[in-house]
């Protein structure tokens, strides 16, 4: 009979979609729900729009040292179902990312664009300046820079009373999106423009490129991307266009082609449109250069599609981790195990993160708790996962969430184990998801499982998730703890002290559960999934590279899921810089993306910029999150392109 605690609804289930409910999504369309922010009821007045175009409407804008300047950006967009609300951009966290591509910095820019929904048909929203806020990160500096993505947008009235904020439209995460929202920032008081640098094979219809620069009124000079230029050469004429990296960087290049003929000279000409302190301005260019002026071989102009190396061991076979994440709902039953073992090796992938403890829900058949009747009657989920996922060269990682406990869970463990362990907020209310992880009795319980669960399965390695305090407990007996502790009450705790406290806990956890992972299965090894801010992640008692650096990890993976491959780039280098063993960092990288309240698989092409970019930092392995949402297309892909080689993983 099951236990009364598995007769609980299961939440955790419900929580993601079934795979083949899963659908793309055509990531110009965006449907306004809002999320209920600020305490408000959500918003579910209705709203659809269809994004057509983006730009700014100048390559050059004019910036000085302020946190204001006047920005030309048009949004053009056809409402489908109208509204009596405004989408903007014009306060907290409803921002555009402002990515300067020289100090690889993300700003918050706002600007006083306003989608009008309330009438069917075409319209385009057009701004007439932005400005800054260093809250959410620091203030941009002259040069290159892109619009490249958006956090929330403002759900607005007419009256200027906001409504709610709704998910950022993956719209402004596209590439090409990207690429016509990339201008340069000078101080154009006064400035001239010109041509340089001209590289060429100079051989029949080789490549040809040029620099447009811009030198401002303080003696910098910048690139100017997306100009109109033209190059000629009697009656011969052809178009330089800017040259993209493989993360969507311009180069600072324009390109193009010579003809079959190649001339003794060809002119480049363009038109650079300005927003200066004067109002727009358009500013011809001009220059010539002589066949032979600038002339390479042609081999400098293959640009490496990879730009990155794999490592190989001594047999010549790849190794990189490449693992995913799995949910309860995809290992309960046997069919479904046996598609996801299937659907994971054609992806070329090598490791399975299968999560077999949350909220109440235990999928084990061997364990100090009930099976969860989720579970197919006479399925032991982990144990068939683990046979088939051997049989087909896998490895299996079972993941257990240490904390977010509910309810069902904690009354059902202070009956058997005499222990309370309710997590009570600064309140006086109960954390709804939380487990006190300041409770020894606690602490020994979730030890012991895992320690277990890795003697009695033919495991490859145990993985931490929620390995943290899911905020900050100020319970009677925390309280009485801390005080015994510290010798001050924990009122007056300052910020260290709580870091000390919680990563102390935390800390023992890790720690023991290597030791006794380790003395039970020797090969297994010790994964967690983290927080990608470091700063943030400590005062949930996270110290991810000190667990590495001490040995009680294998493998650390931050859970990097931002839309922004660049943004990914910043986080990932601060693990880099805190890891005594780079090898030990396994990025973790999302599969989907959220829009008007729902979920959805990512492009392929967004997953495969993601994996190139942690492949060119040197990072050896990466986790997707989550199976879920590996629809055809990105299976596809990685299939076809990302992972058309087989690797073993990296630890091995």
């Amino acid at each position: 009979m099951k236990s009364p605690l598995y007769v609980a609804a299961v939440g955790f289930a419900t929580m993601v979609l079934a795979l083949s409910s899963v659908q793309a999504k055509d990531v110009s369309t965006f449907e306004v729900r809002g999320r209920g922010s600020g305490g408000k009821t959500p918003y579910r007045g209705g709203g659809a729009i269809q994004f057509l175009d983006a730009s700014v409407e100048a390559q050059l804008v004019h910036f000085v040292a302020d946190n204001e300047f006047a920005l030309p950006l048009a949004i053009r967009y056809k409402v489908i179902q109208p509204a009596p609300v405004l989408l903007t951009s014009r306060m907290g966290t409803e921002h555009f990312h402002l990515y300067h591509f020289g100090n690889e910095t993300l700003s918050a820019m706002y600007a006083d664009e306003k989608m009008d929904l309330s009438e069917t048909g075409e319209h385009t929203a057009r701004s007439t300046r932005a400005w800054l806020n260093d809250r959410y990160g620091p203030l941009p500096a002259a040069g290159v820079v892109g619009i490249r993505g958006h956090y929330y947008l403002l759900i607005d009235q007419p009256n200027g009373n906001w409504l709610d904020v709704t998910d950022p439209p993956a719209f402004f995460n596209r590439p090409e999106t990207g690429r016509s929202l990339t201008f340069t920032l000078a101080d154009l008081s006064d400035f001239s423009l010109s041509f340089s640098e001209v590289q060429s094979t100079w051989q029949p219809g080789g490549p040809l490129r040029v620099k447009l620069l811009v030198k401002d009124a303080q003696g910098r000079t910048f690139p100017v991307v997306g100009a109109p230029v033209e190059v000629s050469a009697g009656d011969w004429t052809g178009e330089l266009t800017a040259e993209w990296g493989p993360l969507n960087e311009p180069t600072g290049w324009l390109r193009g082609a010579l003809p079959a003929n190649v001339p003794e000279t060809v002119t480049v000409q363009g038109t650079v449109t300005a927003q200066t302190p004067d109002g727009r301005q358009q500013r011809e260019v001009t220059a010539a250069f002589q066949r032979g002026e600038g002339k390479l071989d042609p081999q400098a102009f293959q640009i490496a599609e990879q730009g990155y190396e794999l490592l190989r061991n001594s047999d010549g076979v790849v190794r990189e981790t490449r693992a995913i994440w799995v949910s309860t709902r995809d290992i309960a039953t046997a069919e479904g195990i046996d598609e996801l073992v299937a659907r994971v090796k054609a992806a070329g992938l090598n490791v399975i993160v299968p999560d077999i403890f949350v909220r109440n829900t235990f999928l084990a058949a061997r364990g100090p708790l009930p099976l969860s009747d989720t579970a197919e009657e006479g399925l032991d989920p982990l144990g068939r996962l683990i046979e088939k996922a051997h049989a087909a060269g896998l490895e299996v990682h079972p993941w257990f969430c240490v904390t977010y406990r509910d309810r069902a869970f904690r009354e059902w463990f202070k009956e058997t184990h005499g222990a309370d362990v309710d997590m009570i907020d600064q309140e006086g209310k109960v954390v709804p998801l939380g487990a006190d992880v300041h409770r020894s009795a606690y602490r020994d319980f979730i030890v012991d499982m895992m320690v277990g669960v890795a003697r009695d399965y033919e495991v490859d390695g145990i993985h931490l998730d929620y390995i943290r305090t899911m905020g900050r407990c100020c319970c009677e007996k925390c309280r009485g703890e801390f005080a015994k502790q510290f010798g001050r009450p924990l009122a007056e705790a300052s910020d260290d002290d709580w870091v000390g406290w919680q990563q102390q806990a935390i800390g023992e956890i890790v720690r023991r559960t290597a030791e006794g992972v380790r003395r039970v299965r020797p090969q297994a090894k010790m994964s967690a999934a983290v927080f990608s801010n470091l700063q943030g992640s400590a005062a949930q008692g996270q110290d991810s590279p000190g667990w590495a650096n001490a040995g009680w990890t294998d493998i650390v993976m931050p859970m990097d899921y931002r839309m922004q491959t660049l943004q990914v780039r910043a986080n990932e280098r601060q693990f880099l810089s805190a890891l005594t063993d780079k090898d030990k960092l396994v990025t973790g990288l999302s599969l989907y993306m959220r829009e008007g309240g729902k979920a959805f698989p990512r492009s392929s092409d967004l997953v495969r910029e993601q994996i190139t970019l942690v492949r060119q930092m040197g990072i050896r392995g990466y986790c997707l999150f989550a199976y879920t949402y590996l629809d055809d297309a990105i299976l596809q892909m990685l299939q076809d392109d990302i992972n058309s080689e087989p690797a073993v993983p990296v630890f091995r």
